[in-house]
């Protein structure tokens, strides 16, 4: 028992006791010539390498990071199966390779073994012997390396060279040993600190940047300078070593050597270009270098870009603390974006953000050196949050919106991962940035809103000040952020980083109480008389699974006060104090808790009649313009306009309509109320209907899930619809998005007024339908194919005996499959092809309404279009020939033809004239042509032909255009089938057709 007990003790010890930090000592001596023609960068490499570590060396490991941008590489391989076809397709000269050879590691030849072949980005070698704790080995070799065409953190172009992650570089060696990692698209970099003592031979003119100082030679700024005012500020002594004047002589005619050197950087790179353009600058005791294009003297000269990069030196000053080394480069790169490197950007553009981004990551990554494809998370999460923060200091504070929505909804649908997964093991490439860049900024506001700002920003500059130039990950800063903050802060870090979990807190029971000025004894000092307020108790409800301090508000008549539960039980009661008379209670005002149902975060307070007539809190009324529904974060939007439209039964039927959203997701409902005022018809029929839609309740929320409920009295037709659907793919951007449904169907018919005998049999309608469908994309193909089954029963007042037709079969099937693929032939033309079989049947045909009709869609999928569903409304008139697509697709066919079975082929040639993506009225205009072509499968004669319809056939040309008003996009598609096989079944015919006429149909939808 004893023996035990002293075990555990000498286990808790060892599990308390900081562990040592160490990091590995190196030192590189590169010399290397660029042959431009070739686009190889050759040379030898000495690296003096020390372990610091306390365990014995076997191996040592290089990256040969320019191998992946080839054919074969691992990351070739990541890219096509996300379907972007680059590296793979490289031919030589334009993929990229790094080469290493004559590789002698203390003072012996050894063999390179190349652990993740056919990937070569990783070469492994056995050590001579042991490198016990403490001692050096020296590695020289020769290398050539040369970029791809294609840009990707590196790249060439002509003359000009982005050289990144170019020399065999040493891979980290820490407490979990070699991190030998192939580079894939998703995951960057991981580094030693070291020394670089790099010589180059380029040629005479070229215009240079790179990580660390000139200490001999010309990199072409003075010649480059476009400011002779600042004249280039080389510090050739910042590091006080002394480099022969010889170092930098004896070039080749047309060339010259130029000699770097940096400290403490974990990466060196540089840029080549003979236009560059020159601009200097200093920040406090930092050169500010920037090199720019022909071209860009209005983005990027001028100044512009130098002050840019003040402004961003100066924020990170004082966000974090003095920059570590003596120069900042910021480079207009041959590739869009931007990518860091110590004491250098790469950057696409000009742009302030970029700039502050890139910049703030040679603080989150160059000097806070995290592994950055283990904890993406603690470099582009960390300066994607002081970029947000930076332009919030500037008043722009959408930024945190934005993203905290953005990731809430893939919370809710399921597709978010956390931030704390090796890069590779994310599902996709948009997963890995969506879970590192937004998530992991997330994860640094929700710590700000916790700790404050005054605390944050002290936990930052301690964790600078005591991590620079080391190695960091979460266990550090995690340290630092408890220690600073004096807060256990290990729930939030596990919920942020290791989960996805979503969160979600209710007003619960409310009480308050009247306090009356009154004196209060005290037995230790006088009397203290106690001011007249009032007291709020507020129950916090914590709902779901996530924990986080939530404030809660009262708003009162003249006073607001607010302060925090804990937010980590079930049920926490706060007490609050206002001045004068409560009036609201909410919770998270700030929208700072990702609190994902915000509907339940208000409480109106008052009596019964203030509770029931009072407007609802958290309501945001508005006048809805028909064309934009207004969607909100924090509350409930409810929209309302008036409507109108006509049919040959009510004529004029006005109404007013609501719709509700919140989130663009959840409580989408309509309600509709209408009256037919008789006015302009001979039926004159006066009515009053009613429509009551409930979509996507938040009560009922499950992640990638519709539902819908319907009730509804409408134009002589009464009912209802539930359906439920799920939609689901495995990657964000790409691959299949399948989809099933199933829904229930009561349409009932009570006034037969409103009704076209030509849609509609006598009886009532129970359906019960199941679908299925899926999306995909297979090279420059768009496929879609989806298929319903199922069946109902045809009923009347007489029960089954449905007296619609004497030989109806109450019981009836009804299912189709359809499928549909398009692609582009070129720039312009593109081509589109649907294949279709339905069928509505019992022993007979099944009911007219549940037919399969020739020309596009049935009644029930026109049920709820008010233009559509009525005896002369606006779209189906006699003048006004109207598709509206589905069925058989025969666009030039009379709509109210129909029959027991159908199959069908579309195929469409579409030629754009004239695309303008920003534009509203016409962004896209294109003509077409189609045809359509379909067979009868059994069925009765048609009210419009004495036989049964068979072959039925049209082909023509088409006009389509493509708009957008408010935030609706919608196609308006004119079609003219000349040709009609069946010129007597043509919606657009005269007594003497023939078959080849002119016809023309209209619609607001694609064909298919």
């Amino acid at each position: 028992m004893i023996v035990a007990a002293l075990f555990l003790i000498q286990q808790t010890a060892a599990v308390a006791a900081p562990n040592r930090y160490w990091q590995q000592e190196v030192a590189y001596e590169i010399q290397a010539r660029l042959d431009e023609r070739s686009g190889v960068l050759s040379g030898t490499q000495r690296i003096r390498y020390t372990n610091q570590s306390p365990d014995t060396l076997t191996s040592f490991s290089l990256h040969l990071y320019l191998n992946a941008f080839r054919p074969g590489s691992r990351w070739a391989a990541a890219d096509s199966a996300e379907g972007r076809r680059r590296f793979n397709d490289l031919k030589d000269p334009h993929f990229a390779f790094n080469h290493v050879r004559e590789v002698r590691i203390m003072d012996s030849p050894v063999r390179a073994i190349y652990p993740f072949a056919p990937d070569s980005t990783i070469v492994r070698f056995v050590l001579p012997r042991p490198l016990a704790p403490g001692e050096s080995l020296t590695a020289e070799m020769a290398w050539d390396a040369r970029p791809s065409t294609l840009p990707r953190r590196q790249g060439r172009q002509g003359r000009r060279f982005d050289f990144a992650q170019w020399y065999p570089k040493v891979v980290v060696y820490d407490r979990l040993g070699w991190q030998e990692h192939p580079l894939y698209p998703a995951g960057e970099f991981y580094g030693e600190f070291a020394s670089f003592q790099v010589d180059l031979d380029i040629a005479q003119d070229q215009v240079m940047g790179a990580t660390g100082v000139p200490v001999c030679g010309d990199p072409g700024w003075e010649r480059a300078n476009r400011n002779q005012s600042h004249p280039p500020e080389y510090q050739r002594t910042h590091y006080g070593t002394s480099t022969p004047a010889s170092a930098c002589e004896g070039a080749a005619a047309g060339r010259k050597k130029i000699r770097w050197h940096a400290e403490d950087v974990h990466h060196f790179a540089f840029s080549l270009n003979p236009d560059y353009r020159y601009e200097g600058g200093r920040f406090g005791d930092v050169a500010i270098h920037v090199l720019y294009q022909p071209g860009d003297e209005e983005t990027w000269g001028s100044g512009i870009a130098v002050e840019r990069t003040q402004a961003a030196l100066n924020w990170l000053h004082g966000l974090f603390g003095p920059f570590a080394w003596p120069q900042i480069t910021n480079l207009h790169r041959i590739e869009g974006g931007g990518t860091e490197f110590p004491m250098m950007m790469m950057n696409g553009s000009a742009d302030q953000g970029l700039i502050v981004h890139e910049l703030g990551h040679n603080y989150t990554m160059g000097i806070l050196a995290n592994n950055e494809w283990r904890e993406g998370w603690l470099d582009e999460g960390f300066t994607s949050f002081q970029t947000t923060w930076f332009w919030e200091v500037l008043g722009r504070s959408e930024a945190y919106e934005n993203t905290e929505a953005g990731i809430l909804e893939l919370d809710l649908e399921d597709y978010s991962e956390p931030p704390s997964l090796v890069a590779e093991a994310y599902r996709d490439f948009n997963s890995y940035n969506t879970a590192i860049y937004s998530r992991g900024e997330l994860f640094f506001h929700q710590l700000r809103y916790i700790v404050g700002d005054v605390t944050m920003h002290r936990i930052l500059r301690t964790f600078y000040d005591r991590w620079k130039l080391k190695h960091v990950d979460e266990a550090t800063f995690r340290s630092v952020a408890e220690e600073v903050s004096r807060r256990d802060l290990s729930t939030f870090f596990a919920q942020w980083l290791h989960s996805t979990m979503l969160y979600d807190y209710e007003v619960g029971k409310v009480k308050t109480e009247r306090i009356e000025r009154r004196e209060r004894a005290d037995s230790t000092v006088r009397a203290v008389e106690l001011p007249t307020g009032w007291v709020t108790r507020v129950e916090v409800v914590r709902k779901a699974e996530g924990r986080i301090p939530v404030e809660v508000a009262v708003v009162a008549e003249r006073d607001t006060t607010m302060v925090r539960a804990r937010g980590m039980a079930e049920r926490e009661w706060v007490t609050l104090r206002t001045r004068s008379k409560p009036k609201q209670v909410v919770l998270d005002p700030r929208t700072r808790t990702h609190d994902w149902n915000m509907l339940n975060n208000r409480r109106r307070l008052g009596g019964l009649l203030t509770r029931i007539f009072g407007s609802k809190p958290g309501i945001e009324s508005y006048f809805h313009p028909y064309f934009s529904t207004r969607s909100r974060r924090d509350r409930l939007t409810a929209g309302l306009h008036p409507t109108v439209w006509y049919n040959q039964a009510g004529g004029v039927t006005v109404g007013v309509r609501s719709l509700t959203d919140y989130m663009g997701r959840y409580e989408q409902n309509q309600s509709l109320l209408t009256v037919s005022t008789g006015w302009g018809v001979d039926d004159g029929v006066e009515d009053t209907d009613f429509f009551i839609r409930r979509r996507n309740p938040v009560e009922l929320r499950g992640p990638n899930q519709v539902q819908v409920f319907d009730i509804y009295n409408i134009e002589g037709r009464y009912g209802a619809h539930a359906s439920f659907e799920r939609s689901r793919r495995a990657h964000l951007t790409f691959g299949p998005l399948w989809a099933h449904r199933a829904s229930l169907q009561w349409v009932a018919v009570d006034d037969f007024r409103y009704l076209d005998r030509g849609y509609y049999d006598d009886v009532d309608i129970v359906e019960l339908r199941l679908g299925s469908g899926v999306a995909t994309e297979a090279g420059k193909w768009q496929l879609k194919l989806r298929s319903s089954l199922g069946g109902g029963l045809a009923y009347n007042r007489d029960g089954l005996a449905a007296s619609g037709r004497p030989e109806l079969d109450p019981f009836y099937f009804r299912g189709f499959l359809e499928g549909s693929a398009r692609r582009q032939l070129g720039r312009l033309l593109g081509m589109g092809a649907r294949a279709y079989i339905g069928a509505g049947f019992g022993s007979n045909d099944a009911t007219k309404q549940r037919q399969i009709y020739f020309q596009g869609s049935d009644p029930f999928e026109q049920l709820y279009n008010p233009f559509l569903r009525s005896r002369g409304a606006l779209l189906v008139g006699d003048d006004f020939h109207y598709h509206s697509q589905g069925g058989a697709g025969v666009r030039g066919a009379d709509p109210r033809l129909s029959t027991a079975a159908i199959v069908a082929l579309n195929l469409e040639l579409e030629r754009t004239i004239l695309t303008q993506p920003d534009a509203h009225l016409f962004q896209r205009v294109a003509l077409a042509a189609f045809t359509d072509v379909s067979h009868g499968i059994g069925g009765t004669a048609q009210l419009l032909t004495s036989g049964r319809v068979r072959l039925l056939a049209d082909a023509g040309v088409g006009f389509r255009a493509e708009h957008r008003i408010g935030d609706t996009r919608f196609s308006t598609r004119f079609d003219f089938p000349l040709y009609v096989s069946r010129p007597e079944l043509a919606q657009d015919r005269g007594v003497d057709d023939e078959k080849l006429e002119f016809r023309w149909t209209f619609s607001f939808e694609p064909a298919f």
